[in-house]
């Protein structure tokens, strides 16, 4: 008989963050059917930030990564005017997205500047034309194995 264990191993191969990242699914009411909205959380404070589809409640498939000077008033314009199609899709469509992000309160442009250029290496946003990651890269972190 086979059993289901957590492999913290597999689990490190998808995007991971320090403790000073808040992970949140995000919603805007004219995008969803429920007319969900929560952008009203978001606080309005310097920070860099990625926009992640989730899988499993893991956020995956990293489509844009930013900084900006007031974190939900960006993220707000992402949703209501996208630059791309792509990033319109992703937002305005059927995909459940997540923000993570770390407050920068304190921070100059260049220095958020520069932890946007640390978070695009590691995390490698893409997006095609059509909303998807052009690759799958999420790992099942659970290993089948005999009891």
């Amino acid at each position: 008989m086979k059993k289901t264990i957590y492999s913290e191993k597999k689990a490190k191969m998808n995007p991971t963050f320090d403790e000073n990242v808040v992970q949140k699914e995000i919603f805007h009411k004219d995008y969803n059917l429920d007319k969900k909205d929560n952008l009203g959380e978001l606080p309005e404070t310097p920070a860099v930030f990625g926009i992640f589809a989730i899988i499993h409640k893991v956020p995956v498939h990293p489509r844009l990564v930013e900084s900006t000077d007031n974190l939900r008033k960006r993220v707000k314009e992402i949703f209501e005017n996208p630059e791309g199609e792509g990033i319109k899709k992703f937002m305005q469509g059927a995909w459940i997205q997540m923000v993570c992000y770390e407050e920068l309160p304190d921070s100059s442009e260049e220095e958020r500047k520069q932890k946007e250029q640390e978070w695009t290496g590691k995390y490698e946003p893409k997006i095609t034309d059509e909303g998807e990651y052009p690759e799958y890269k999420y790992v099942w972190p659970y290993d089948e194995v005999d009891e």
